[in-house]
């Protein structure tokens, strides 16, 4: 995990006018050995990805940036960080918003008003020579909501017109709330992390369709596991684990076991 010391203080940012990905950039270092931590930011990226390598639009006026932190080591404890960093996104937002806006958040990575998507999360870890390291890649839409064709998307300016908020004033509150997010998950435990984060969920009472071991299966939102995996109760009444990939919502009158 990371080591308490690092989370005292805020952390070095490095700002580009434009960059091809925050994220690869991250990758870059990584693999020269730089472990962080330090967040790295771009006002406007050419090349933004997001989960399973796919575009993100990147304009200017929204934040784009990468966390690299250093990590003693990756295991399970580690593994639901993106929850961790959810809430401190949702609660970046309800600041800035000054409680306008309160988000909820949906498994494993997303941050939603209202169902539609203002911030997307990518969640890469590695080691290079031995040595450990974590990249959150975050996208916040602060000025402009990208059009995407697979679900809807929305904007801080668009919830709160009122509202002149800059990529380098969100980054500051970011950094704010991620180190008190990951000072929570050290000193109190991931169970209050998975505590508040199903209290933000906006997914209670939702069918989804998922891919497990290669099968599609169907089942109602049933909250998470103690690592934070997600899991679905089907209409047979079994639990099933969800430990990565998409969810796919649907009605729930075509949920079932088998995904027919």
């Amino acid at each position: 995990m990371i080591e308490a010391q690092l989370l005292q203080s805020p952390w070095p940012v490095i700002w580009w006018d434009e960059i091809d990905s925050t994220s690869v950039e991250a990758s870059r270092r990584s693999s020269q050995g730089e472990r962080g931590p330090i967040w790295l930011a771009a006002r406007r990226q050419t090349a933004g990805r997001g989960r399973l390598g796919r575009p993100w639009q990147s304009p200017a006026g929204n934040l784009s940036t990468t966390l690299l932190l250093p990590l003693s080591s990756f295991d399970r404890e580690a593994s639901c960080l993106s929850l961790t960093v959810g809430l401190a996104v949702r609660d970046t937002l309800v600041e800035l918003s000054q409680g306008k806006v309160v988000p909820g958040l949906k498994w494993p990575n997303d941050v939603r008003v209202d169902g539609a998507k203002i911030c997307g999360i990518l969640m890469e870890a590695g080691q290079t020579n031995g040595q450990h390291w974590l990249s959150i890649g975050i996208g916040v839409n602060l000025q402009y909501a990208p059009d995407l064709p697979d679900y809807a998307t929305t904007s801080l300016m668009k919830l709160c017109p009122e509202l002149s908020v800059s990529p380098e004033d969100c980054l500051t509150k970011l950094d704010h709330f991620v180190r008190v997010r990951l000072t929570q998950h050290l000193k109190a435990g991931r169970e209050t992390i998975l505590r508040d984060w199903m209290s933000a969920t906006d997914q209670h009472g939702q069918s989804y369709r998922a891919q497990i071991g290669g099968k599609s299966v169907t089942g109602q939102f049933n909250g998470l596991d103690e690592y934070g995996q997600l899991i679905l109760r089907t209409s047979e009444q079994e639990l099933l684990t969800v430990s990565a990939g998409d969810l796919k919502p649907i009605t729930e009158s075509h949920a079932d076991a088998s995904g027919n």
